[in-house]
């Protein structure tokens, strides 16, 4: 049986959650409940406007936001705190359960849950089979290098 190295499930895993091809799941939910779709001022795609060109405290806010959001937050958190707590409550499930909770955690971004929960559970059986919360912390940071580079583009006025 091939067990995949903790590089290749990073890759998929980052693939599976930012490629943009499951934005299906979120488009449905949102066609389908309205109310639950996010407003515009919440998506960060609406930074691309003239008025934010030579704005560079926005890179430092984005950067900020991935150490604080992706490491310390969610990741330090999710998979350094409660997930190896969790074992006693929940045994060899304790992965699947800090995967749930990990998505459920994101109810500001309530039609991206689902896609959330498949991509939580990767992160927890990764940090429960290596017993470290590094891969999780690795796919978080390649996930903030597109944030990063999209930043930057608006900063310079290339987007």
């Amino acid at each position: 049986m091939l067990i995949p190295s903790p590089s290749q499930s990073s890759c998929t895993l980052f693939f599976f959650e930012s490629s943009g091809l499951f934005g299906f799941m979120e488009e449905t939910i949102n066609r389908l409940f309205p109310v639950l779709a996010p407003q515009d001022y919440t998506r960060i795609e609406n930074l691309a406007t003239p008025e934010f060109v030579g704005a560079w405290y926005l890179l430092g806010i984005a950067l900020i936001s991935c150490l604080f959001n992706y490491l310390l937050g969610e990741e330090l958190f999710f998979r350094g705190v409660l997930l190896p707590k969790m074992k006693g409550a929940f045994g060899k499930w304790d992965w699947a359960v800090n995967g749930v909770l990990f998505a459920t955690y994101h109810l500001h971004k309530i039609s991206e849950i689902p896609l959330f929960i498949v991509g939580s559970l990767l992160y927890g059986f990764l940090n429960a089979k290596y017993r470290s919360f590094w891969p999780a912390v690795i796919i978080h940071g390649v996930e903030s290098i597109p944030l990063l580079f999209g930043v930057t583009a608006v900063i310079l006025g290339f987007l």
